[in-house]
């Protein structure tokens, strides 16, 4: 039986955030100034990626810094829409409502977390699909980052940066209405409790839509859903010491899990979903809840910071296997089905200490240690029957026969030092870091048997243990820059990073209906940089260039594979090395006042070298001279920003942007001639290139209102963010997951 829990335990954590929308103040100034639009400058972008307050353009490493007013202007809402804004990106939103990131080739689809989400310097190891609100900016990092972060980032990692508590009352509503009946409010109030003393700012936001997957079973679009969410800022200011709480909070009750449609092939996009012939709707319901506290003390010439975190989240679910796609049984009289039931828990706690140099001396240094512990637990069931009347689950036969169970407890336990330091000299600037880190993942089997008795953990003495095991490491990450100033506005850098996504375990039952823990090793990734940074024209035009080599060691990957009881599993393995290289350029221009203008382009190669791994009928597959999945061989972006003020308290304002995208391919090694439908031996699946447009208009009306619309994807292009064939999973059908369709939403946004 699945595990259920307590939805009411958010309803305490949902008092305490909504109990405090009264900040003992009635009236409200603007929550933001009036843009300004004179001068024909790129804005400075001031960034805190090396944990100190810098112009992003000194920075030895390609960064994108995405402001709040960017945020707005591009709809940017959820993760597929940050493809549009940064290069050689892809991510998106899988069907189980995480995140899947590859930053430069690097990073896994659906098994690890290779480039990590920090949300005030926190990071996020579930909810990192959380709606974007509230935020001042987004910074995307890209590359190794552990010597100034706690946790270690093998590809890079996204930071976001919530906006602060103003020193004057403010306050801020929007209402939004779009397609698909999506509805969304959200709102902000902001001010001083105890003036100079104690700020507080509270924004909370509530979002429903309906789907975009027909579903000719039930009838009806899938996948519905809400999410409703907050945040409660405080501020406390005493002297040199500052002290910051922010608590988040967040429900989503989403139709989206293991919504894939099944297409014929790669190359076949339909919004058609076929779902469980039992009637089963798919469901997701996630609830989190995160409080953290950030205290600084200045010294003078030191800085000392605290980052002390704790974050819970609580997930139920149920997939729909079958997807309509498995064959008739004439002795039950009914059509086959699977469904799959998951709970997931996990709570994690932080503790992070720096201690910084202040000022503007030629030598500025950082040191830093950190803890971290993971604990979550899963429960994971399969239970299959037959259907006599297909979407009547009145009449379901169960078969036992089909049922398997997987349950297990993980633990992670991280210690880290790190530190960097940088020294100017002349136009030289000199940088080198380290992190030096240990960590234990430990992994526990606690189902004992499956409901029909076939699978049984067990541990063969003296050297065997199915049921537990636990794998530890210590790791050294370097990184070194040089860069040379050939003036104030231009920059030449190389940059030498190393990262890694510690070793650890998965669980599944083998060959033999046991249950096995087994390890898989760390990835590691050695990145060389090499760029340029100018600012030209009287800073009216930034342009960068760089290029990059990565050498990628012992890449994990998921593989689906049938079980012995008939079950699909999916299997965590090491499947080789690749060699990635490319280059990016990006650009910032404003020609005119009232005109912005911004752009790159990035090409990436990754180049497996000789691995042999299994595909789902235990058919060996050879990756040599393929290329790395879900990395597109080309990607670019373009964007135009017009501000035109029509009178003294009129605004208007456009924005298009596109992002071009190229050829990519799913599986890291092709198919098996031996594993049906294989056409032939090393077969791909690929993406094929490519474009998306998005629109949107608005009308500042003096300080206070603002109207506007957006359209995302304007001429309704079709692509997969996911697709794997029967010879992957084992299932009879290929799963594939579509795009958003193209989608409109109407505003309206009210400041006092």
């Amino acid at each position: 039986m699945i595990i259920q829990r307590n939805a009411g335990r958010r309803l305490p954590a949902l008092a305490m955030l909504l109990g405090t929308t009264t900040l003992g103040h009635a009236a409200f100034a603007a929550e933001a100034s009036t843009p300004q639009y004179s001068g024909t400058a790129v804005e400075a972008v001031i960034v805190t990626a090396r944990k100190q307050a810098e112009n992003v353009q000194s920075i030895p490493e390609t960064i994108t810094a995405i402001d709040s007013r960017t945020i707005t202007d591009a709809h940017l809402t959820t993760l597929d829409d940050f493809n549009s804004l940064v290069t050689n990106i892809n991510i998106v939103q899988r069907a189980d409502n995480t995140p899947d990131v590859v930053i430069r080739g690097v990073g896994t689809f659906g098994v690890v977390q290779g480039v990590g989400f920090y949300v005030n310097d926190v990071q996020q190891f579930d909810g990192q699909s959380v709606r974007p609100n509230d935020i001042d900016r987004i910074e995307v990092l890209k590359g190794p980052q552990g010597t100034l972060f706690g946790g270690s980032n093998v590809g890079g990692a996204i930071k976001y940066v919530t906006k602060l508590p103003s020193e004057t009352p403010t306050g801020e509503l929007s209402f939004e209405y779009g397609a698909y009946n999506q509805r969304t409010v959200d709102g902000v109030i902001s001010g001083p409790i105890v003036p100079g003393h104690l700020l507080a700012r509270l924004s909370a936001f509530s979002d429903k839509s309906d789907g975009y997957l027909f579903d000719p079973i039930f009838n009806r679009k899938l996948p519905g859903s809400e999410e409703d969410g907050g945040r409660l800022t405080l501020e406390y200011l005493a002297g040199r010491t500052k002290a910051i709480f922010y608590y988040s909070v967040d429900y989503l009750d989403t139709e989206n899990m293991n919504l894939y449609y099944t297409p014929p092939d790669d190359h076949t996009y339909q919004s058609v979903y076929n779902g469980g012939v039992d009637g089963t709707v798919p469901h997701f319901r996630r609830f989190l809840y995160s409080p953290t506290l950030v205290i600084t003390h200045d010294f003078g010439d030191v800085i000392l910071m605290s980052i002390s975190s704790y974050f819970h989240s609580a997930t139920t679910s149920v997939g729909n296997l079958d997807k309509g796609g498995l064959p008739v049984i004439p002795e039950l009289g009914g059509k086959l089905f699977i469904n799959y039931p998951q709970d997931f828990g996990k709570s994690v706690w932080s503790e992070e200490v720096r201690l910084s140099s202040n000022g503007t001396s030629p030598f500025r240094w950082l040191v830093g240690a950190f803890v971290q512990q993971i604990g979550s637990t899963a429960t994971q069931i399969q239970t299959g029957g037959a259907a006599a009347i297909v979407g009547d689950p009145a009449s379901v036969t169960p078969l036992p026969f089909l049922d398997t169970f997987t349950a297990y407890k993980h633990t992670n336990h991280s210690f880290a030092i790190f530190g960097n330091a940088t020294y100017d000299l002349g136009k030289w600037s000199f940088e080198g870091g380290l992190r030096i880190g240990h960590f234990e993942n430990g992994e526990t089997d606690i189902a004992s048997q499956v409901t029909n008795g076939a699978f049984t953990c067990v541990q063969t003495p003296p050297t065997v243990t199915h049921c537990s095991d636990t794998v530890r490491g210590t790791e050294v990450l370097p990184r070194g820059s040089i860069d040379y100033h050939f003036s104030k506005d231009v920059m030449a850098y190389f940059t030498v990073a190393r990262g890694d996504e510690q070793g650890d375990l998965t669980d599944n039952p083998d060959d033999q209906n046991v249950n096995e823990v087994l390890p898989f090793k760390t990835e590691y990734a050695l990145s060389y940089e090499v760029g340029v940074k100018t600012s030209l024209f009287d800073h009216r035009l930034t342009f960068n260039a760089a290029g990059f080599y990565i050498d990628y060691t012992n890449r994990i990957f998921e593989v689906g594979k049938i079980g012995a009881s008939g079950g699909i599993f999916t299997f965590n393995g090491n499947v080789g090395s690749s060699k990635n290289y490319g280059f990016e350029l990006e650009f910032a221009a404003r020609p005119m006042p009232e005109i912005s203008l911004s752009g790159g382009i990035g090409v990436t190669r990754a180049a497996f070298g000789p691995a042999v791994v299994l595909d789902g009928f235990n058919n060996p597959l050879n990756t040599n001279g393929h290329s790395g999945p879900n990395t597109p061989e080309y990607q670019a972006t373009l964007a135009g920003d017009w501000r035109h003020r029509l009178s003294d308290k009129l605004v208007l304002n456009a924005r298009v942007d596109s992002r071009f995208v190229g050829q990519a391919q799913w599986s890291a090694a092709g198919c098996n001639a031996l594993s049906p439908p294989c056409p032939f031996q090393g077969f791909t699946a690929v993406q094929r290139p490519y474009q998306i447009v998005n629109l949107g208009v608005s009308l500042d009306i003096g300080t206070h209102f603002t109207i506007g619309a957006h359209v995302s994807n304007l001429f309704d292009e079709r692509f997969n963010t996911l697709y794997a064939d029967r010879s992957e999973t084992g299932a009879p059908y290929n799963i594939a997951s579509l795009n958003r369709p193209r989608q409109w939403v109407v505003n309206f946004t009210a400041r006092y």
